[in-house]
């Protein structure tokens, strides 16, 4: 007889101003990302919503605490506006693996928003996400710019506008090349 270990999910409700909530620690590096990527949009007001209808959140138990993965957006959303309101949960076994998927689908959903800047994005995905998980979660053999592009739904030309407004800008930002001021001369 085999000893299978089913992975079990709980329903909970939990008032997060009340428990200890916090990004999981394979998922900082993809949460540090979306931190600096996220649209800087008003969100909708679900705080009166039943919270049988509000949309959970998926969390690993810890100790004394809880670890969120994915579902950065609504996390953040109930931190500022719904932390002392019960909310729902879902309670898994956690797997590092899917975890560091989870968070990086995350961040690649940025992709997808309108203003977001893609050259930006791509670089710091390049860097800090693995090149394996990112050809796995974009479906591409290759991770060059025209993959990038296509996977964003964006046109390479618009991406080489962005690229070309991001060298001006930094060549803008550049201090004055003669510094004789600084010494009365």
């Amino acid at each position: 007889m085999q000893d299978v270990t089913k992975n079990t999910a709980r329903h909970q409700f939990l008032i997060p101003s009340k428990v200890n909530i916090m990004v999981h620690p394979s998922a900082v590096s993809a949460h540090n990302v979306w931190l600096k990527f996220r649209p800087k949009k008003s969100s909708i007001k679900i705080s009166d919503v039943d919270k049988y209808h509000k949309p959970p959140v998926r969390v690993i138990r810890g100790k004394d605490h809880y670890l969120y993965f994915n579902c950065f957006e609504r996390v953040s959303q109930i931190f500022q506006d719904e932390s002392k309101l019960s909310q729902p949960f879902i309670i898994i076994a956690g797997h590092d693996q899917q975890i560091v998927k989870m968070a990086w689908l995350e961040v690649l959903t940025l992709c997808f928003y309108r203003d977001v800047n893609h050259v930006l994005l791509w670089q710091h995905l390049k860097k800090h996400c693995a090149q394996s998980i990112l050809r796995e979660l974009m479906n591409c053999d290759d991770l060059r710019t025209e993959d990038y592009c296509r996977f964003a739904g964006i046109d390479q030309h618009q991406y080489e506008y962005q690229q070309k407004l991001l060298v001006d800008e930094t060549k803008n930002l550049g201090l004055e090349q003669d510094m004789s001021w600084l010494y009365g001369k």
